[in-house]
């Protein structure tokens, strides 16, 4: 994007706005017309407007090899189009760098209508773990419990565990428990 588009877009945003995204991003960039264009992108998808490519490359800054961040943008792009993730959760998985070592734990399943539910964690656990840990706080017989891809689980509050138990399938989803829905 070219600068005179970039001051556009920074003049038509508060100076509040700015000034709170360099006090939590600004340290990343170099310039300040690095810092203009990791807003501008930041308010294309604010605005629900996808990052191309190369915007969501510039926003990881990866050196190198980038097959796997590709294979994890195209991922998140079928979930965008599924209606699973929003252009700003596309953005916000370029800050996510576990993705980009494990692109195949973006996973979405629908839990509603209109509603899915999208791992954003990317440590794993082993599954007697994660039984254990839908037992005590759900209360769900450990022993009925069949899981479903793999258990990924940081703390309470951030965490991804799908599973079956009896005929229903299940999402513990960051402390939260959601039907599958189907």
């Amino acid at each position: 994007m070219e600068h005179e588009q970039i001051m556009m877009i920074y003049q038509k945003t508060s100076d509040k706005k700015y000034a709170k995204f360099l006090s939590d991003e600004g340290w990343k960039y170099d310039t300040e017309a690095d810092a203009l264009a990791g807003y501008t992108r930041m308010v294309k998808a604010e605005q629900g407007e996808p990052l191309t490519w190369e915007e969501f490359g510039a926003e990881l800054r990866m050196e190198g090899d980038t097959s796997a961040a590709q294979k994890l943008y195209r991922t998140l792009c079928e979930h965008m189009e599924n209606g699973a993730l929003s252009a700003y959760q596309l953005y916000e998985y370029a800050h996510h760098r576990w993705c980009i070592r494990c692109p195949e734990a973006v996973v979405a399943y629908q839990t509603g209508p209109k509603r899915w539910a999208v791992n954003t964690c990317g440590e794993t656990i082993s599954e007697d773990r994660a039984r254990l840990l839908l037992n005590s706080e759900w209360g769900f017989e450990a022993s009925r419990i069949k899981l479903l891809g793999i258990p990924y689980y940081d703390a309470t509050d951030w965490n991804f565990i799908c599973f079956r138990c009896g005929p229903y399938d299940w999402i513990m989803q960051d402390g939260e428990l959601h039907q599958i829905y189907q």
